[in-house]
């Protein structure tokens, strides 16, 4: 990233102009689509502009990136300037810093500056079930609201919050914990692509290693878990506080694990049993977490082991996954749709 320039509202394209001139024989001016995103000031903000960063060195695109400083005495809307590229090709990185009652300010600044004929996201990395003045007028711009269900209080809350914002709004939403999982739901599906068998039991593990930006570390086992669930059609019949779930005719559980080095929250682990005993235990490679080895027996006989590439878990690959996917995922929703139905003391 160039070093900033702090302009006035009215001169942010006039600014930008000056610092391409002078970068026109180094790098390239790109722009794939435009990325708006809000976050009010907090120990998280540090990491976004890290994740947003990553992406807009991988994917060009016009970074519009909002900071509301809820606690600040004085009203203030500040804005700055600065070029993000790898390589020799970069794009526009606008920010936009507010406090008090000039936030109702900021979707008129922010308009004139999204790039015409590109799509618009929207990466709202605050809990959608508390109520924000900005988050209707910035929503209307979007074509995709993106967002982290880690931010959310509540899981239970969230997830009726989404599932209502998707019905009354004509915009694709996306979750970056969904995109956290895409790895696992392939490799389950493909499991069981041609394959008959029934599952009866299942066991998912997770990294129980919290950090300052993740705490919330149950949710991408919950997510894969009901995702499953609403796929086989299986009725949840009773929960417990140690997350052990009982169905009609299966049964599953959540067990922590620690791993230091892996992302919090992160699975690393998932063992399946079926009802004609066939066992499936697949979990990651220490050395190597985006591999996952696979091991199958069966009272008759014991498989080679077999290897499944998750993905790299780069900084801010779920954001590129959700950013690049179309429409709204039906089976996303479908598992919020299952969510709902728990006890929602089980989801805070």
């Amino acid at each position: 990233m160039t070093s900033q320039h702090i302009v006035d509202p009215d001169q942010v394209e006039a600014a930008l102009i000056r610092i391409w001139e002078g970068l026109a024989k180094e790098k390239m001016r790109a722009c794939l689509f435009n990325l708006i995103v809000f976050n009010n000031i907090s120990t998280r903000t540090d990491y976004i502009r890290r994740t947003v960063q990553k992406v807009s060195e991988k994917y060009p695109c016009r970074v519009l990136f909002i900071t509301y400083d809820p606690g600040a005495h004085t009203p203030y809307l500040k804005t700055a300037v600065s070029v993000v590229g790898d390589g020799n090709i970069a794009c526009d990185y606008i920010d936009i810093g507010v406090s008090g009652a000039e936030l109702e300010k900021v979707p008129f600044i922010l308009l004139p500056h999204l790039i015409p004929d590109l799509p618009v996201s929207l990466l709202w990395t605050e809990d959608p079930n508390t109520p924000h003045p900005l988050f209707d007028p910035l929503a209307k711009y979007a074509s995709r609201v993106i967002f982290d269900s880690e931010s959310a209080d509540s899981l239970f809350a969230f997830a009726k919050k989404v599932v209502s914002l998707q019905q009354t709004r004509n915009v694709d939403i996306a979750d970056l914990n969904w995109a956290r999982i895409e790895g696992w739901r392939d490799l389950i599906a493909s499991l069981f692509h041609a394959n008959n068998s029934q599952i009866q039991k299942l066991k998912i593990t997770y990294n129980a290693h919290p950090t300052q930006f993740f705490c919330h570390l149950k949710v991408q086992s919950l997510y894969l878990l009901f995702w499953l669930s609403s796929r086989l059609k299986w009725k949840l019949q009773k929960t417990d506080s140690q997350l052990q779930f009982s169905f009609e005719q299966q049964s599953a559980e959540i067990a922590p694990a620690v791993w230091e080095k892996l992302g919090p929250g992160t699975i690393t682990a998932v063992e399946l049993w079926t009802q004609d005993g066939r066992h499936y235990h697949c979990e990651r490679i220490p050395t190597q977490y985006h591999t996952v080895t696979i091991r199958i027996a069966s009272p008759e006989l014991c498989e080679l082991p077999s290897q499944f590439f998750l993905g790299r878990t780069a900084t801010g690959q779920s954001l590129v996954k959700e950013i690049i996917t179309k429409g709204t995922s039906l089976h996303y929703l479908e598992m919020l749709q299952t969510l709902i139905t728990l006890d929602k003391d089980l989801l805070c």
